[in-house]
């Protein structure tokens, strides 16, 4: 699933996909601004999710 956010910091717009491959194998992720680096989501996933940058803020 695709999620769209705000980052708190500097206002950018990001997206961001939380899925998995592997059922079994996941930990709890941290998901960075790719603008400033705040800290705009977290995902339990077995992938290293990143935010694509919509709307620089």
């Amino acid at each position: 699933m695709i999620h769209r956010v705000t980052c708190d910091k500097c206002g950018s717009i990001s997206e961001y996909d939380d899925r998995s491959i592997w059922e079994g194998n996941r930990e709890r992720e941290e998901v960075e601004c790719p603008v400033c680096g705040n800290i705009i989501g977290s995902v339990f996933t077995d992938l290293i999710p990143v935010a694509r940058l919509i709307s620089k803020g």
